[in-house]
């Protein structure tokens, strides 16, 4: 039995990124496909389907939920190697009392947190709603994402709690976790991703992480999706790769809407850093 590295964050943190550069140093530093992406959604309904031999439609939420670690079992079982997987779920239990993400399978996870007055701008974006719609979600316990009525998503459901209630939750759970902060990530990039790639025990030269890190830059990442488009944004979703910015807040929220961000995670902000103490 093989076992799992969670690549796990809020939406909108970096997690997309540090799955190309990913990509990218296992293709020896050449510039990976971003509609190709060899590390996959933990929660992607068709592997859901296939491997359980089960139609997740037919399914409740709370079913869903409880079955995803029997996904996971039989998915590691039957891995050479070990998996990398995209996590947005906050770690928690399912309906049934057990982890969702089995801790016996778990080698490590990265963690990737970024500052919340940020995630609201760049989610609101991502929804293709208000960014006041972003901050109440960021401060609701029962926040959650890919459900709809209307139509089958690409993915299952995915209970994200708050922005610090998430946050909390990896810090706190019970397995190996590097945190990574994406500020850091952009200033220092090949020290950042450099100390994942050690962290997940992958053998690389600080060349091929120097080449993944030029082949991920964000312009590069940006002009792929402007000539090729991105399978993975949303519809209606004009760009998925906007910015790539620390500190945009400052010229897009108004002071209401900072002082309400401050206000729902200020405590988790000073912990990390965003606020002074």
């Amino acid at each position: 039995m093989s076992g799992y590295y969670w690549l796990a964050s809020y939406p909108k943190s970096g997690n997309t990124w540090l799955r190309m550069f990913l990509d990218s140093l296992a293709l020896g530093g050449a510039s990976p496909d971003i509609n190709s992406p060899g590390i996959d959604n933990a929660a992607t309904r068709d592997r859901f389907d296939r491997i359980l031999d089960i139609e997740s439609s037919d399914l409740t939420d709370d079913e869903i939920a409880c079955a995803r670690p029997r996904m996971y079992e039989l998915e590691a079982d039957a891995a050479p190697r070990p998996l990398l997987r995209k996590v947005h779920d906050a770690w928690g239990l399912t309906p049934a009392g057990e982890p969702l993400l089995p801790v016996g399978l778990t080698l490590g996870a990265l963690y990737i947190v970024r500052d919340p007055r940020d995630v609201a701008v760049s989610l609101a974006h991502h929804m293709n709603d208000t960014i006041d719609k972003s901050i109440a979600l960021m401060a609701n316990p029962a926040g959650t994402m890919a459900t709809s009525e209307k139509r089958l998503l690409r993915q299952l459901p995915q209970r994200l709690t708050t922005w610090s209630a998430h946050v909390e939750s990896w810090l706190a759970a019970p397995v190996r976790i590097l945190l990574l902060k994406y500020e850091d990530m952009l200033s220092d990039p090949i020290a950042r991703f450099g100390e994942a790639s050690r962290f997940l025990g992958f053998d690389a030269s600080m060349e091929a992480i120097t080449s993944a890190v030029e082949a991920t830059g964000f312009e590069r990442l940006r002009a792929q999706e402007n000539t090729h488009g991105f399978a993975e944004a949303p519809p209606g979703m004009a760009r998925f790769f906007r910015r790539g910015v620390a500190g945009g807040w400052r010229d897009t929220l108004t002071e209401q809407q900072v002082a309400r961000i401050e206000a729902d995670h200020g405590a988790m902000m000073r912990k990390l850093g965003y606020l002074p103490a």
